[in-house]
């Protein structure tokens, strides 16, 4: 049976190659050359090439690794060590939300970059706050034994300090982003967006207060769902900037304004 670690470190190395084979092709090289490795015909970009393909060698060989020893299943560990017991497994790590918002973080940096230092503040901001709880969730998941005791004890730890930063963060970035989608829809797309995120908000807020055996994920990703899609409005909005507005007496005066002028040229 191939473990799951093999599986998803052969796709990596999948897609990396298919990615190097298209960066070689569309950077100017023939049809030969990314496929024979450079042997025979031409590539284009040999550094990207090159890169992507150390990333595929790298994955292949991390999944034979995990291959040799099914992904540390305990018995084929005691097999491949060559030792007659078994040694004692690991509790598996809780789940963790911190490797998507470090996701979320980095895409906001590399927006930023291109886009506005606000998004690249923002995105550090987030990576610190990655670094400092996912070691504090680390920590907690191997204190102990118990998971439960082990999620008591990070709470009782990181409570009183991430409840109310991550409030300040989540405040903060929601009114940046909101002002960015404000901004680019206009007077009358500003009103449209407050309204259904408004209404939005509210539903779900009423939805949490109403339902006490509303299970736990299915409310996370409702409130993940809305601070995604708003932080991705944030980010069109500053990729697409203010937009231009043309009040009704600017436009009337102008037109006033150049059929005077056309007439003194007449008469002139």
């Amino acid at each position: 049976m191939i473990p799951t670690g093999f599986k998803l470190y052969f796709g990596i190395a999948m897609a990396a190659v298919t990615a190097a084979l298209i960066g070689g092709w569309s950077s100017g090289g023939d049809l030969v050359g990314p496929l024979a490795a450079g042997y025979k015909g031409g590539i284009g970009d040999w550094a990207s090439y090159s890169i992507l393909l150390g990333v595929a060698l790298v994955s292949l060989i991390v999944g034979g690794l995990l291959t040799w020893f099914r992904d540390a299943d305990a018995e084929a560990v005691a097999q491949a060590m060559g030792t007659s017991s078994i040694p004692a497994g690991q509790a598996p790590a809780a789940n963790s939300i911190w490797p998507i918002v470090a996701a979320l973080g980095v895409g906001a940096i590399v927006v930023g970059l291109a886009v506005s230092s606000l998004l690249v503040g923002a995105g550090l901001v987030i990576l610190t706050m990655v670094a400092f709880e996912w070691t504090m969730t680390a920590w907690a998941d191997r204190a102990t034994a118990d998971p439960a005791v082990n999620e008591k004890l990070r709470d009782q730890i990181m409570g009183p300090f991430e409840i109310p930063l991550l409030g300040l963060l989540a405040g903060g970035v929601f009114v940046l982003a909101m002002s960015r989608i404000f901004m680019a829809a206009g007077v009358t797309g500003a009103v449209v967006v407050g309204g259904i995120v408004s209404v939005a908000i509210l539903s779900v807020g009423i939805l949490l207060t109403q339902k006490d055996n509303l299970p736990r994920g299915l409310a996370n990703g409702l409130v993940g769902f809305i601070a995604v899609a708003v932080l991705a409005g944030g980010v069109w909005g500053a990729i697409v900037g203010p937009a231009e507005h043309h009040s009704e007496h600017g436009d009337d005066h102008g037109e006033e304004h150049s059929e005077d002028h056309s007439e003194e040229e007449a008469s002139s």
